[in-house]
């Protein structure tokens, strides 16, 4: 709600301060006193287009600030929450300041910010009805949610159940176009990792394979100098040889004399023992050299193939790890992330599934939704055309265009494919024709001003207990109507204002009779200026502006007639209040 509204140096206003109320705030004043220059100065807090032409002559700069009551007002608030804004005490302190030199500065609550976010949270705030172009209605975005709002609980059902559905259909769509997206990479991915495996087991790799290798190919690589030595050892210890020195023969002998000192003395038992053992040891020692020498491998074949092996498993050790140890824990690896990335493909099917299992409960539950909405909409163009007709417009139609989206990659509703958005799987747009033989068309492209304001008027009237947009501006609603249309159009507004803070810039005495805060503008010349002044007007004063709007004077039969005209106001307001 619109509690206060200031204004320096904008237009004809030098400075202003107004406070309004709940209810119905009527604006009334002589023609051409200004009354539409206060909505061009709320406009701009709801991020209307700023000119310099708007600064009053003489002035460098304009302000305009409001202060907004928004404790009530989700919406509003979660605007704020994601800007990084606290409504401190539930309120929210709008200013905007334009310049001769083109600056445009915007603050919400002290803190700088800009039109654009002006422009999205006014929408929340403020629906300015007129001549203005700020008007929700002829937004069709704005359509589907004042429908849904409109609807009963069993709507409201069906609209969460599809929102949940979608949720997931979007949420899984989501995931199988990360893997198809990553495909590609992942199927190069697969094909290195299933080449490297191959390689590795084809390899065949045991543990200390390389370093057996490694003494293999000394031992090949030296044969025949390992022949030699341990032939030349077997010889000098075994006299094969004519040229040996027959190491073992004087050992025996030596044996042989030990064994005979022992038995002439007692103490040299052990002579004899250490040297037959070590005779023992030699001639081991003998048949060991002689096994070894004729065993030594004269094997070029081998050692190309040993030298082969090696070089391949340095080639693995290159590409996969230091050791042997390393290359076989990376198979190891290379297994387990394989293994993920065919769980990954195998996932992806499971997610093929579901996601279609989703699209056709999501088809389902549009198909609900969307039947709901036309039965609403039914509801909905009797009770606009209703108030239409107690608005004088009798022969006026409300229609609606429900545009579905086909398309082969969408889900399956209706016979056909369509996709879905999430907000179901229709866009709506509200259709008006004002007279017979008149072709249903846009709301935007309602001609008249007066039509216009009405049918805004009918629509909140409908709407009024669902739309929660607190303020509701009416700029020359009284256009083009009178008498009896005047007074259906005064009622009507006392009725809204049940539900919103109502403003209304008015010519109409009817409309001016019903008002909870009366406000009276004027156009003076004062110090050789020309200045707009607005004060409020107090119920024991009222009736002689409305005798001046009725008459264009204060005489005794039309001051009798603006009293009567307020007092019935009261009573049906009071009726009004009964009702609510």
């Amino acid at each position: 709600m619109l509690l206060e509204l200031n204004v320096e140096d904008f237009a004809l206003i030098d400075r202003l301060s107004l406070e309004f109320g709940s209810g119905l705030n009527i604006i009334t004043g002589e023609t051409g006193a200004g009354k539409s220059i206060l909505l061009d100065a709320v406009s701009l807090l709801l991020g209307a287009r700023a000119q310099a032409e708007m600064i009053r002559t003489g002035c460098t700069s304009a302000r305009v600030e409001g202060v907004f009551e928004v404790a009530k007002l989700p919406q509003a608030l979660k605007i704020c929450e994601e800007a990084g804004l606290e409504a401190e005490d539930g309120l929210l302190v709008l200013s905007r300041e334009i310049s001769q030199e083109g600056r445009n500065r915007c603050w919400v609550n002290g803190r700088a910010s800009t039109v654009t976010f002006f422009s999205d949270l006014g929408k929340k705030l403020v629906d300015l009805h007129g001549q203005h172009a700020h008007q929700s209605l002829l937004y069709p975005e704005n359509h589907l949610r004042l429908l849904d709002s409109f609807g009963d609980q069993k709507l409201a059902e069906a609209k969460l159940r599809y929102l949940k559905i979608y949720d997931q259909w979007k949420s899984l769509g989501r995931r199988l176009e990360k893997i198809l997206a990553e495909n590609e990479m992942r199927q190069k991915r697969k094909e290195l990792l299933e080449f490297q495996i191959d390689e590795i087991i084809k390899a065949n790799l045991q543990l200390g394979e390389d370093t057996s290798l490694l003494q293999e190919r000394e031992r090949l690589r030296n044969a025949d100098s390992l022949f030699k030595l341990s032939q030349s050892s077997t010889e000098a210890l075994s006299g094969e040889n004519y040229e040996s020195f027959q190491i073992l023969d004087p050992l025996r002998k030596v044996v042989e004399n030990l064994h005979k000192l022992a038995r002439l003395d007692d103490n040299t038992k052990s002579y004899a023992t250490e040297a037959e053992d070590c005779l023992y040891r030699l001639e081991e020692l003998a048949r060991d050299l002689r096994v070894y020498s004729e065993g030594v491998e004269f094997n070029p074949e081998r050692l190309e193939a040993v030298e082969a092996r090696l070089h391949f498993i340095e080639t693995l050790k290159r590409k996969y790890g230091n050791t042997i140890e390393e290359i076989l824990e990376f198979a190891n690896s290379a297994n387990k992330e394989l293994a993920e990335l065919v769980n990954d493909d195998e996932a992806k099917e499971t997610l093929c599934t579901q996601i279609q299992k989703l699209a056709e409960e999501l088809g389902h539950a549009g198909e609900q939704l969307a039947n709901l909405r036309e039965e609403a909409f039914s509801k909905l163009k009797q009770g606009v055309e209703a108030e239409l007709k107690d608005l004088y417009m009798d022969k006026a139609v409300l229609g609606c265009s429900f545009l579905r989206k086909e398309d082969m990659a969408g889900i399956p509703a209706f016979n056909s494919k369509y996709l879905p958005h999430l907000g179901g799987l229709e866009t709506i747009e509200f259709l008006f024709s004002a007279n017979p033989g008149e072709e249903l068309k846009s709301l935007s492209k309602i001609a008249s001003g007066g039509e216009m304001s009405r049918l805004m008027l009918a629509f909140k009237l409908v709407l009024a207990g669902a739309d929660n947009i607190p303020t509701l501006i009416f700029d020359e609603i009284d256009a083009g109507v009178g008498g009896k249309t005047g007074q259906a159009v005064a009622e009507k507004l006392a009725s809204i204002s049940k539900y919103h803070q109502v403003l209304c810039v008015t010519h109409l005495p009817q409309i001016a009779a019903m008002a909870d805060y009366h406000f009276y503008i004027e156009k003076k010349e004062e110090a050789g200026r020309t200045v707009t002044r607005l004060q409020p007007i107090d119920n024991a004063k009222r009736h002689f502006e409305i005798s001046r709007m009725l008459s264009g004077d204060y005489s005794e039969s039309s001051i009798y007639h603006a009293m009567e005209m307020i007092k019935k106001a009261e009573e049906y307001k009071e009726t009004v209040r009964q009702d609510k």
